[in-house]
C-alpha cells in the first residue's frame, strides 16, 4: 500500500498563510507538480500575485530540451515574462530581475544527488535573495531516494562547482529544502528563507513507497532505478569512451562500448557479490550521445533491492573492473564537457571532468580500489551526516 504524501506544492494552508497578497517571482519547472498533477506555475499564479517566472534548466512548463539557449521569453499561458538563470550569462537572477517583487518561491524536483544541478540553482538563488533581502519561500519536496542513506565521496571546502560544492556527499540525504536550510547556516548565506514542508514524509520512504505521482525530473530520468544508479553513474559521463545509456530508454541502467568484453565484466562484477544488485549482458545501439548508431556490448544493472544497493560503490566498481580488464581504453572526458553555464568561481581546477563529479583526482591518477576511495572518504561521509542531520525536517 502506498504510503500518503503530499509535497510542498500541496500544502495550501501553509502558502497561504505566507504568500497572500505579496508579488511573486516563481522559479519552477516542468517536474513541480501537485498530487492532481497541476503544474506549480499554473497553481501559484491563479491563486496568488505572480509576475515573473524564472527558468532553469528545461523551461518554465519543461518545454525545451538540456542546453536551448532561451534567456527571455514570455510564457503562453500566463503570459508573464520568463527569465532564464541558468545560462552561460549568469547562474542566478540579477537584482534587476528582483525589483518590484515582494518574494521569490521556489519549486523544483531536485533528486537526492549532489551532481543535479538544482541544488546550485537554488543556492544561487539564495545569494540573490540575500543581496536583496528579499524573502524566498522554498516548497520542499521528497527526496525520491529517502532521506536515512548518505553515501560516496565528500566535496572539500575549496570545490565550488555546479557538479559539487557545499561540502555534500554525493547522494545527499536531505530534501531540497533541508538542502536550503543546511547551506543556508554552514555557509552563511544569509537569505530570508522559509521552507514550506511536505506532509506525511519519513525518511525511511523511496519515492515508489509513496502516492506521490512520478512525472520525469529531465529527460534521462525515466524512472526510479534510473535516478538510484545515477547517484554513482553519472561519473561514467567523464570517460569518453564509455557509453552510460544516453540515446536508450535506460540511461544509467545500462553501460556498454563497441570495445568492451561484456562476457568476462559480467562475470567478474556478479563474483564481487555487491548488495541488492546483480549484472546481465546487453547488447544496445544508442540513438545519440556517445557511440550514437554502433552496437554496444555491455552491462544491464538489475536492481534487485532499492534499500540495500549502494549505487557509487556499484560504478566505482565497474569502472574499477573495467579499468583491469581494458586498461588502454579509458578516455577522460575535459572539465570544460562540462555546463555551458556561468561558472560559480572556484578555487579547485579539475582538468577532467570524472575528477570534477566524484570530487577528487585520487581514483584516477593512483589507481585506487571502489573500496579503498570509499574507506578514504569515511570519516568526511560521517562528519558531513552528522552536520546535516540538525537541519532535518522529517523522521
Amino acid at each position: 500500500m502506498k504510503q500518503f504524501v503530499r509535497q510542498g506544492l500541496d500544502n495550501v494552508a501553509a502558502m497561504d498563510r505566507h504568500l497572500q497578497g505579496l508579488r511573486l517571482g516563481v522559479v519552477a519547472g516542468g517536474a513541480s507538480i501537485d498530487s492532481n498533477l497541476q503544474l506549480a506555475v499554473d497553481l501559484l499564479h491563479e491563486r496568488y500575485t505572480v509576475i515573473r517566472l524564472f527558468n532553469t534548466i528545461f523551461g518554465i512548463r519543461g518545454e525545451f530540451i538540456y542546453g536551448e539557449h532561451t534567456p527571455h521569453y514570455v510564457d503562453d499561458r500566463t503570459g508573464l515574462p520568463v527569465y532564464s538563470i541558468f545560462s552561460a550569462e549568469r547562474n542566478a537572477p540579477s537584482l534587476e530581475m528582483l525589483v518590484d517583487l515582494d518574494a521569490i518561491v521556489f519549486d523544483l524536483r531536485e533528486v537526492g544527488v549532489r551532481y543535479y544541478e538544482y541544488l546550485y540553482c537554488l543556492a544561487q538563488v539564495m545569494k540573490s535573495c540575500a543581496a536583496a533581502q528579499l524573502p524566498l519561500f522554498v516548497l520542499d519536496r521528497a527526496n525520491p531516494l529517502g532521506g536515512l542513506v548518505c553515501e560516496g565521496t565528500v566535496c572539500g571546502p575549496d570545490m565550488h562547482t555546479f557538479v559539487g560544492d557545499y561540502g555534500l556527499a554525493q547522494r545527499t540525504g536531505l530534501t531540497i529544502g533541508e538542502f536550503a536550510q543546511y547551506v543556508n547556516q554552514e555557509y552563511g548565506l544569509g537569505c530570508p528563507l522559509t521552507i514550506i514542508p511536505c506532509l506525511g514524509w519519513r525518511r525511511s520512504w523511496l519515492l515508489d513507497d509513496t502516492d506521490v505521482p512520478w512525472v520525469l525530473p529531465s529527460p534521462s530520468l525515466p524512472r526510479l532505478e534510473s535516478i538510484l544508479l545515477y547517484a554513482g553513474m553519472c561519473l561514467l559521463e567523464g570517460i569518453q569512451t564509455l557509453s552510460e545509456g544516453r540515446g536508450t530508454t535506460m540511461p544509467f541502467e545500462l553501460l556498454g562500448a563497441p570495445w568492451l568484453p561484456a562476457d568476462a565484466l559480467v562475470r567478474r562484477m556478479n563474483n564481487r557479490s555487491l548488495e541488492g544488485v546483480r549484472f546481465g549482458r546487453v547488447h544496445y545501439v544508442p540513438r545519440s550521445s556517445k557511440y550514437a548508431g554502433e552496437v554496444c556490448h555491455g552491462v544491464q544493472i538489475h536492481v534487485l533491492d532499492k534499500q540495500r544497493i549502494s549505487p557509487v560503490r556499484v560504478a566505482m566498481t565497474l569502472i574499477e573492473e573495467i579499468r583491469e580488464l581494458c586498461p588502454d581504453q579509458l578516455q577522460w572526458a575535459p572539465s570544460t564537457v562540462g555546463h555551458d553555464v556561468k561558472p560559480p568561481g572556484s578555487s579547485r581546477e579539475f582538468t577532467a571532468y570524472f575528477d570534477m563529479l566524484l570530487g577528487t583526482e585520487r581514483f584516477r591518477t593512483e589507481g585506487l580500489t571502489a573500496d579503498q576511495l570509499l574507506a578514504y572518504y569515511g570519516e568526511d561521509l560521517e562528519r558531513y551526516k552528522k552536520t546535516s542531520q540538525r537541519y532535518y525536517l522529517y523522521d
